[in-house]
Parts: structure tokens; C-alpha cells; sequence
């Protein structure tokens, strides 16, 4: 019995996953299963049980579970008949932590930890990054953690590269030298890296 599963191998966790299971017999024509299970291996390794509800077409079914924590899940279905026989789907989900708010300014100083800047400038610094980080990237309604630390992180470059000169001169003219802060931050791109918006030409 031929099965194609078409569904997103990603999730944020309190999502609800949703694949569509499109079943045929040997000819290739939509046929209905007898059985259809779903058994989902949590990152732990626990096993809980999705479900598989058939719809108006035959042998189209929506396959669906509730996910609850973060980590690499693995999604077992079978679909079973007397008839056409036996198939067996495995694919694999990588469920998203959320924190579900955008950090405040508590997160942030603790982000920081001991530093010399006035609640004030850290303040400006996230209020800018925010406002920049939501031009850049697809914000989704639950707000992941990987966004979350990339937020934190564009604060502390913001108010570090407040203490590097627009301007610095050589030895040779009577300068010294001084530290620039780059212009990519890896760690930045890497957190939002899934979340960025492309451009269309």
C-alpha cells in the first residue's frame, strides 16, 4: 500500500503539527486504510500517540499531534490493509523552544550582567534592536528562544560599539589604537537565521 506525507519538519513547541497522508492501492488510485496509526518518539524517548483522521476523499487523511517540548522528534506512521498491504512513514521534527514574550528590560540587564551602561541607554539600545530586529525578521506569534538571544545579543553589540570612534587615526597621526565592532555578528545571524526575511526582487 503506497503512502506520501506531505507536512513541515519543523514545529514550535505548544504548536499543533499537521501532515496530510495520501493513501493509494497498487495502482496508484486513492483507496482507504484499514488502519492508520501514529506513534511519535519524543527527544527523551518516550512515546505518545498522534492521530489520523480520514477526510470526505478517501484515503486522504490529516495525521496530528500536540507538541509539548523542544528537541528532535520522530514520527512513526503506519498505514495497514488486507488488501493493498502494509506502508511505514518515519520523519523526523525539529520542535522550536518558545519563551512566548519578547524580552523586557529585566532579561536584558541579566543578559548583561555587571555593566556600566544606565538603565536609560540599555533602554534606547532595546527599544532600536527590537524595532531593528522586526524589520529583518518574520516575528511569529509565539516568540521563540533562539530570537529571544539574538535580541539580548544586538543590545550588548548596540552599547558596545557606542564606545568605538566614528573616526580613529594611526600612530603616525598622533592616534593609538582602537577596537572596532564588526559589522556581522555571527552568533546574531545564526539565532536569526531561520527567521529572516529575503527579499523579492
Amino acid at each position: 500500500m503506497p503512502a506520501r506525507l506531505s507536512a513541515s519538519d519543523v514545529a514550535d513547541v505548544g504548536d499543533t503539527w499537521r501532515g496530510v497522508l495520501l493513501v493509494t492501492d497498487v495502482d496508484g488510485t486513492s483507496a482507504s486504510a484499514d488502519t492508520v496509526t501514529v506513534v511519535v518518539v519524543e527527544p527523551s524517548g518516550a512515546t505518545l500517540a498522534g492521530t489520523a483522521t480520514e477526510q470526505d476523499t478517501p484515503g486522504e487523511y490529516i495525521v496530528e499531534y500536540d507538541v509539548a517540548v523542544s528537541g528532535l522528534h520522530i514520527i512513526i506512521i503506519t498505514a495497514a490493509s488486507t488488501t493493498f498491504g502494509t506502508d511505514v512513514l518515519t520523519m523526523s521534527i525539529h520542535v522550536r523552544a518558545t519563551t512566548g514574550t519578547i524580552p523586557d528590560m529585566s532579561a536584558v540587564m541579566a543578559y548583561l550582567g555587571d555593566t556600566s551602561y544606565t538603565a536609560e541607554e540599555i533602554s534606547d539600545a532595546l527599544a532600536a534592536e527590537q524595532a531593528a530586529q522586526t524589520h529583518a525578521c518574520t516575528i511569529p506569534a509565539e516568540y521563540p528562544a533562539d530570537l529571544a538571544q539574538a535580541l539580548k545579543r544586538r543590545v550588548a553589540r548596540n552599547l558596545a560599539a557606542r564606545d568605538v570612534p566614528v573616526a580613529s587615526f594611526t600612530s603616525f597621526e598622533g592616534g593609538g589604537t582602537s577596537a572596532r565592532v564588526p559589522k556581522i555578528d555571527a552568533e546574531i545571524a545564526r539565532f536569526e537565521g531561520p527567521w529572516r526575511k529575503w527579499p523579492v526582487a
